[in-house]
């Protein structure tokens, strides 16, 4: 391979990443490209009105909370808890109930609940 066809071949690399550094770059704003003749569509709703430090500070006491390791990973949030505790005896008594109604067994085995009827008669 010669010298002049290396040269030609970084050069036509380092354009294309270029011209693709730029169009990553501006996929972090409101302004993205269009292919008409425009040039480029608005999206007021990709605009933050916080700065970088604002959503940094966010995410570091973010890290900071013991449920982190597993969020960030796709667990949920959990949720803060209210009131108080159920007890025992109020759970069990929630399970047989469900269990007494006429789709537990389908529920059980991964079906959805069905729908709440308005006006049962």
């Amino acid at each position: 391979m010669s010298i002049r066809t290396f040269r030609s071949a970084a050069t036509a690399a380092a354009v294309v990443a270029a011209a693709f550094s730029a169009v990553s770059a501006s996929a972090a704003g409101a302004y993205h490209p269009a292919p008409n003749e425009a040039g480029a569509t608005y999206h007021p709703d990709h605009a933050s009105k916080r700065s970088r430090a604002d959503i940094d500070s966010d995410l570091s006491s973010a890290m900071k909370q013991p449920a982190w390791n597993a969020a960030s990973r796709g667990a949920p949030w959990p949720v803060a808890k209210t009131g108080e505790p159920k007890t025992r005896e109020q759970v069990v008594a929630e399970l047989d109930a469900a269990m007494k109604h006429p789709a537990w067994n389908s529920v059980s085995r991964g079906a959805p609940w069905p729908p709440v009827l308005n006006n049962p008669k």
